[in-house]
């Protein structure tokens, strides 16, 4: 019988017994120690499988496994050295690895010389557009730089302006120009 502030073992003494589920409703199962015990024997006879039919082989058949892996092997290797070609090139062209991880995927193939050539061209296109940015750039500041303004093209001393001198600025310029200096004094 239930009570208010039960423990969790009491509630487990008071069930205990008891047929709450009826057993023809659940679905079969089978034990752990015998679902183990068949999942290993299972895994023991598909090795044994594999190791008679690999003794059963004739000499033709292991070398076609053989080849069969080794032309795996080459795939591989041929793809890894197209990858490191095509970062080759990426690097040299400047970008990093940020940059040109996400373009390795479409660029690489299993032929060298077609992820090379691959790879040139997507240098090209990026060099391109970046060219274009730059010019395009560079034509909106020019556009937006404001022109100066056109000033009188400066005639040199004249006497006049010489005359609005102060006495230190007339004594700089007569040792800097003396013959400019003694043509002003001369006309006088």
């Amino acid at each position: 019988s239930y009570k208010e502030d039960m423990t969790l073992e009491e509630v487990e003494a008071a069930l205990k017994g008891r047929k709450l589920v009826d057993p023809d409703t659940l679905p079969k199962s089978v034990s752990k120690d015998v679902f183990d015990k068949t999942a290993s024997e299972l895994a023991r006879y598909k090795k044994e499988l594999r190791e008679l039919q690999e003794q059963n082989m004739t000499a033709e058949e292991k070398l076609q496994a053989e080849l069969e892996k080794a032309a795996a092997a080459q795939q591989l290797y041929n793809r890894e050295l197209s990858t490191l070609r095509a970062k080759e090139i990426f690097v040299i062209a400047g970008l990093t690895a940020d940059e040109y991880t996400p373009l390795l995927e479409v660029v690489v193939s299993d032929d060298e010389a077609i992820t090379k050539a691959r790879a040139k061209t997507m240098v090209d296109l990026i060099d391109a557009q970046k060219k274009a940015v730059e010019q395009a750039v560079k034509a909106e500041l020019l556009k937006s730089t404001p022109k100066p303004p056109a000033g009188e093209p400066d005639k040199g001393m004249t006497k006049e302006k010489f005359s609005k001198l102060s006495l230190l600025d007339k004594q700089k310029f007569a040792t800097e120009n003396p013959e400019i200096y003694q043509a002003f004094y001369k006309e006088e």
